[in-house]
């Protein structure tokens, strides 16, 4: 299980690199299928929008949840972000990410997606994140 890095100066102020720091765990806990890991980065009363295909997902402990089983079970064979480019406001506690999801699913198809994400953090964890796809595909069910 990953643990929860507090905000990253002397006096618990979120930064720039907190921000980032964020984001990358969260797609590596992704890539890592690690259940416990992305939901310890959420807050309880979180919500997940996945914009581009309407679709909302509320409560770290049940509609993400049952968002990341699918996800997990629809992509076992391969799931990998990268190319990362990422903005991030600490003043209003908001970054950013555009990146490259590389995605195989279990009949072997494979799916390369350009996404852009939007995260909103409460007391250092996400509270809102936003999700456009590139074709409008909703992989995350």
């Amino acid at each position: 299980m990953s643990s929860f890095l507090a905000p990253s100066t002397h006096n618990g102020t979120i930064t720039y690199g907190y921000l980032v720091d964020m984001v990358e765990r969260y797609f590596n806990a992704v890539d890592d299928y690690d259940m416990d890991g992305v939901l310890s980065l959420f807050n309880e009363d979180a919500v997940f929008t996945i914009q581009s295909a309407h679709a909302v997902h509320t409560g770290r402990d049940e509609g993400i949840r049952q968002m990341y089983v699918e996800l997990f079970e629809n992509y076992r064979r391969h799931m990998r972000h990268i190319h990362f480019r990422h903005v991030a406001d600490p003043d209003n506690n908001r970054v950013a990410s555009q990146f490259t999801v590389e995605l195989t699913d279990n009949d072997g198809n494979e799916i390369t997606l350009t996404n852009a994400n939007f995260f909103y953090l409460e007391n250092g964890k996400f509270s809102r994140v936003y999700v456009y796809m590139s074709d409008g595909a909703n992989v995350l069910n």
